[in-house]
């Protein structure tokens, strides 16, 4: 796992996002399998983010009902 988080480390910003858009089916298949599980494990993280970037629950919300 520290070899592949090194080796995206080393990807420019928009090929970071070319990856994450390319894993985000398999993320969606294992998010579908089991949801609560998948939550309950990414909560500590995503909150970690939304702290990183001064958002809560509520913005991080609007944001993506905005960009429907």
């Amino acid at each position: 796992m520290e070899e592949l988080k090194n080796k995206f480390d080393e990807l420019s910003k928009n090929e970071k996002l070319d990856f994450i858009k390319e894993i985000m089916p398999e993320f969606c298949k294992i998010f579908s399998e089991n949801p609560q599980d998948v939550i309950k494990d990414m909560m500590p993280y995503c909150k970690e983010m939304m702290k990183n970037c001064n958002m809560d629950m509520s913005m991080m919300m609007s944001m993506m009902n905005n960009m429907k």
